[in-house]
């Protein structure tokens, strides 16, 4: 959820993030299966920060995606393999207060932090 209450949800198996009001309300969804940006294969966590951006872990396209609250594309980052910076299924992003970013990297056993414009801070 976020300040304004809205909470987004992954809808894994329609590779696509939906929006809704605290009340349940459907307000959004973007999204469609693929590796263009904007596209998904497998999300499965959703991070809002302060500011309103909305954070994906694109889990089988093996990377972070950024958007607007509206569901514009900002950017992305990640691939696949083992370095910092890759991941091997992203499975949850969380942000912090202070803008980090934590990325659950499933298949290879750990945390990532990032900033909010991708730089891998966890090294």
């Amino acid at each position: 959820m976020t300040p304004d209450g809205s909470i987004y949800i992954a809808d894994t198996a329609n590779n696509r993030i939906q929006k809704f009001t605290s009340n349940g309300v459907f307000v959004n969804k973007w999204g469609t299966s693929g590796t263009d940006d904007g596209e998904f294969n497998t999300p499965y966590g959703v991070g809002v920060a302060s500011d309103g951006s909305v954070y994906v872990a694109d889990s089988d396209n093996h990377r972070i995606q950024k958007f607007t609250s509206e569901g514009v594309f900002v950017s992305k980052w990640g691939t696949q393999w083992s370095g910092y910076g890759q991941f091997d299924e992203a499975w949850d992003v969380a942000v912090a207060p202070d803008g980090g970013v934590y990325v659950a990297d499933y298949g290879n056993y750990r945390v990532q932090k990032f900033t909010s414009n991708g730089a891998s801070v966890s090294k």
